[in-house]
């Protein structure tokens, strides 16, 4: 009798477990909540290297090597609430089918992007990149944009021209939980 009562506690702790894991975008797996400090280890623990002492780490990230990986935390409670990836690409005219082979896999995982978003300037990709690698040494501007919704929060994915030392630029990547943004808000909104 107490193995099976035993057997029911341990399922229902998990179940609860699960379900708060669904309550909140997840990155790589991972929750994104908690402290940044535990959220951080628990990327170490997915291969990811922190930098000193920082909330950036350096890995790799669907099949991309180097990319580096900013945790986005509150300063009000310490809490995380999204994740910034840089993923870099050394070959400007490489970043175009990067980021389509990336958007594709997005749409197939969370649906079309709710959001999608082209500089007016140009509808061609490479002309926008051209253009901002020509006019500009560091631009965080981004020609291309598309917004994923994952029911639990949001993944935002864009191009930024970087100067760098191999010379690329990036593809931005950065997952937001709704419920820790909207607790995030709440604080600052509460303090104005």
């Amino acid at each position: 009798m107490k193995m099976k009562l035993l057997a029911a506690v341990c399922l229902m702790l998990a179940a609860t477990f699960a379900a708060s894991a669904q309550n909140h975008q997840t990155f790589k797996g991972v929750p994104i909540d908690g402290r940044t400090s535990a959220f951080i280890h628990q990327l170490k623990q997915k291969g990811f290297q922190q930098i000193g002492k920082s909330d950036t780490l350096i890995g790799t990230f669907a099949g991309y090597s180097d990319c580096e990986v900013t945790v986005l935390t509150s300063n009000q409670n310490n809490m995380v609430y999204g994740v910034k990836v840089q993923i870099p690409m050394c070959y400007p005219l490489g970043i175009y089918a990067e980021y389509k082979k990336l958007q594709a896999a997005l749409t197939e995982k969370y649906g079309n992007p709710v959001k999608e978003e082209v500089q007016s300037y140009e509808n061609d990709f490479v002309k926008a990149i051209y253009k901002l690698i020509t006019s500009v040494e560091y631009s965080d501007s981004y020609p291309f944009r598309s917004v994923f919704d994952t029911g639990c929060g949001s993944v935002t994915m864009e191009v930024a021209w970087i100067a760098s030392e191999c010379g690329g630029g990036f593809i931005v990547m950065t997952y937001i939980d709704n419920a820790n943004e909207n607790v995030r808000r709440q604080i600052i909104y509460d303090d104005l």
